[in-house]
């Protein structure tokens, strides 16, 4: 539930985009050592997020790792895995997503916690290691995108088609999005079309504002992490 009283100068870690949330009215919950935003203070955002919606969940745990027999060593931790570019959901929720025969992402799931995560940073360590850990938790952003008016939208700034019949759920695309470096993850939320964006936190001011750009179009709009869990609830 947010927290009326919090704001991101309260903790010491920070999404990148935080003087932009605030300027939009975000409301926090401490997630992760982050104030995450869950709300932007009205009742409209269920519906804006099922139509076209954005969400910083750079908050939510991320992790990563990369070597040259990361595939079984991750198995051997009880992961699940599948060909690369696909992303695997976990037990605990969290998506296993692997970008080549030798490197993963893990994205926590909507909960903000990851057992996956917690258990491989818990056992990896260098005297054993067959492959090694990638900052992804300090080095990117994560954006979530949600709702039918997607693949429109992005078609003005990434080449891929990621209409719904092309780009299917659990798919993974390493593109270029508005001339960056970026990972799109699909992972729709119950019945809604989503995505997952995974970038340079350098760059997080930047991407938001082609995105939002984009989507005026469509009125998109920021939405905050209830509205995400709401959807995902939906069938």
């Amino acid at each position: 539930m947010a927290d009326a009283a919090l704001k991101p100068t309260d903790l010491v870690r920070r999404s990148n985009l935080y003087r932009v949330l605030d300027k939009l009215g975000a409301q926090y919950e401490e997630i992760n050592g982050f104030a995450c935003p869950m709300a932007f203070g009205d009742e409209g955002e269920a519906g804006a997020a099922a139509s076209l919606g954005i969400a910083d969940l750079t908050a939510l745990p991320r992790a990563g790792y990369k070597g040259w027999d990361m595939a079984n060593w991750a198995m051997a931790q009880g992961v699940s895995l599948g060909e690369p570019n696909t992303a695997t959901v976990q037990a605990d929720g969290s998506l296993a997503c692997r970008l080549s025969a030798g490197e993963l992402l893990f994205l926590a799931g909507l909960d903000g916690t990851s057992d996956t995560i917690e258990r491989l940073a818990g056992v990896w360590s260098m005297p054993d290691a067959v492959c090694f850990p990638v900052p992804r938790a300090d080095t990117n952003f994560c954006l979530a995108l949600t709702g039918r008016h997607i693949p429109e939208m992005m078609a003005k700034m990434c080449g891929i088609d990621l209409r719904p019949h092309r780009f299917v759920d659990g798919a993974i695309a390493q593109t270029s999005v508005a001339r960056m470096n970026a990972i799109l993850v699909r992972r729709d939320l119950g019945a809604t079309y989503s995505l997952l964006m995974v970038a340079d936190s350098a760059s997080a001011v930047y991407m938001w504002e082609c995105l939002t750009d984009a989507m005026a179009e469509f009125d998109g709009r920021p939405v905050g992490l209830t509205a995400l869990r709401g959807l995902a609830q939906t069938a």
